[in-house]
């Protein structure tokens, strides 16, 4: 593993490798890799604990009860915090308590033509409240 590891070297971000291969880690081929549902789970909490932390720094989310609060987190695990912060429309209702409008400006957007049934549903609980 040392040889490996000092001829590979550590990535922490994916990379085209001299094949044009898209490599991770220590040389790992994204391409042929596969994972279990413990690592999937793992990553995936990881994931939601990062956009946790990334949508507390946004003002409103003070503004918003706990399945709200859902919404925005579940927005940016999937766009990250700066796409999400491009939904101005949508900020801006939700710091006037607008929940019709924000459900509005959430489907108003690319983002709801790309993840379709999602976008709706969050939409509608962030309208709602109401999981």
């Amino acid at each position: 593993m040392a040889s490996i590891r000092r001829h590979e070297g550590w990535r922490d971000k994916a990379y085209q490798d001299s094949e044009g291969i898209w490599t991770i880690g220590y040389g790992t081929n994204l391409q042929e890799l596969c994972i279990d549902k413990e690592l999937g789970d793992t990553w995936l909490k990881k994931g939601v604990e990062e956009a946790q932390r990334a949508a507390t720094r946004f003002p409103e989310y003070e503004l918003l009860s706990d399945v709200r609060k859902d919404v925005l987190v579940e927005m940016v695990y999937n766009m990250g915090p700066s796409r999400t912060a491009s939904f101005k429309k949508m900020l801006l209702a939700i710091r006037d308590g607008d929940w019709k409008e924000a459900a509005v400006q959430m489907l108003d957007s690319k983002w709801a033509s790309q993840v379709g049934q999602r976008a709706r549903t969050l939409a509608k609980q962030m309208e709602t409240g109401d999981r």
